[in-house]
């Protein structure tokens, strides 16, 4: 019974695992894009000796990526929260 609930086949967990994947795939995104920002300007590039890298379109495409990793982490995150709730309301119900 506990499994059914909370085992690798539930909402819950598979809920979890989207949202971990959703963070690490945010932050590598996050990463990319604060690469292509430092690395876009001048000054820095010309400090540390190199040619400024990316294009604008790239980083729009990162910058798109971005948002849909956030807009996607916020609905799993509500999702998760909703079955929570359920369980508590379940548990207190028969409680």
């Amino acid at each position: 019974m506990i499994r059914a609930l909370f085992g690798p086949s539930s909402t819950p967990y598979v809920l979890r695992e989207g949202l971990d994947l959703t963070m690490q795939r945010h932050r590598e995104i996050a990463g990319k894009v604060a690469n292509a920002l430092k690395s876009s300007d001048p000054a820095s590039a010309e400090a540390q000796g190199s040619e400024p890298q990316g294009s604008e379109a790239d980083l729009t495409d990162d910058m798109a990526a971005l948002a849909d990793t956030q807009l996607r982490y916020e609905a799993e995150a509500r999702l998760l929260h909703a079955a929570y709730s359920r369980l508590r309301s379940a548990i207190g119900s028969n409680g």
